[in-house]
């Protein structure tokens, strides 16, 4: 079985990917974490970059990932997607005066 999330990018995401949103087919069981590697290996290393820390080993910057509207944090990247959610792919945006 098969399902499909739909994916909205925003900000930089949006210049690397080239789109704002796009229905992926995954396998059913597939994370979160899986599908950032999918799109890092179908986007490349400027897309793969966003999510890392310094060190390289966690998502880490300001990135920002929603599921279904809901911030999702580097311990929840295991949570399994169902068919039909949302992810949005964005970077948290500090206030100044």
């Amino acid at each position: 079985m098969v399902i499909k999330v739909l994916v909205e990018y925003m900000l930089k995401f949006r210049d690397i990917s080239g789109r704002s949103a796009e229905v992926v087919v995954l396998d059913e069981g597939s994370t979160v974490n899986d599908l950032i590697t999918l799109l890092s290996s179908r986007y490349g290393p400027e897309f793969t970059q966003q999510f890392l820390n310094p060190s390289g080993d966690e998502v880490g910057g300001n990135v920002l990932i929603l599921l279904n509207g809901k911030s999702l944090t580097t311990k929840e990247l295991n949570t399994v997607l169902k068919d039909g959610d949302t992810i949005t792919l964005t970077f948290t945006v500090f206030g100044g005066d």
